[in-house]
């Protein structure tokens, strides 16, 4: 039997901490939690996380430089970035900064579950395919995990959608 996925949440508030840390290990993660960018960076220093799931706006900082900062430890790992001031500009942003994903608050425990379930499946199964063929799959280039033509058409319509509008 092999270990539990070990997440890493990221937020200032602590009921957000607490709902997430009890869903989470509820549904079979480790969970270690962090109140600001520069307690992440220390818990990442001090152990290895299968993912991160990270409030965007924090006193002591924000969360797109945190996934900047973990980039440079953790160049594979999902990074799911949260906030309650949810918009397509800030999910784009996130995502071209290095996040894997964006989930606007309020969210259902159950929802993000099943996000950090597909995403450590998907790298799983990219280690899996290219064990024992060279180097692993970098999934972090993008920030996206999905590679099929309907993904890239998903990902060209978000480019879209974030580019300038033209004044009227």
């Amino acid at each position: 039997m092999s270990e539990a996925p070990h997440i890493l949440v990221v937020d200032d508030e602590r009921s957000i901490r607490l709902m997430l840390e009890t869903g989470l290990t509820l549904n079979g993660f480790r969970v270690t939690c962090a109140r600001t960018g520069r307690e992440a960076l220390e818990a990442a220093g001090n152990a290895t996380f299968d993912a991160v799931l990270s409030d965007v706006y924090m006193p002591d900082g924000g969360g797109l430089e945190l996934v900047q900062d973990l980039r440079a430890i953790y160049a594979t790992i999902p990074i799911i970035l949260m906030t309650a001031q949810g918009s397509v500009e800030a999910a784009v942003q996130a995502v071209a900064g290095g996040a894997s994903d964006f989930i606007g608050k309020p969210f259902e425990i159950a929802a993000v579950v099943a996000l950090m379930r597909r995403y450590l499946d998907a790298r799983r199964e990219a280690a899996d395919s290219t064990a024992g063929a060279g180097e692993p799959l970098d999934l972090s280039r993008s920030g996206l995990v999905g590679r099929s033509a309907p993904m890239v058409m998903v990902y060209k319509l978000i480019a879209l959608a974030a580019g300038p509008r033209p004044r009227l």
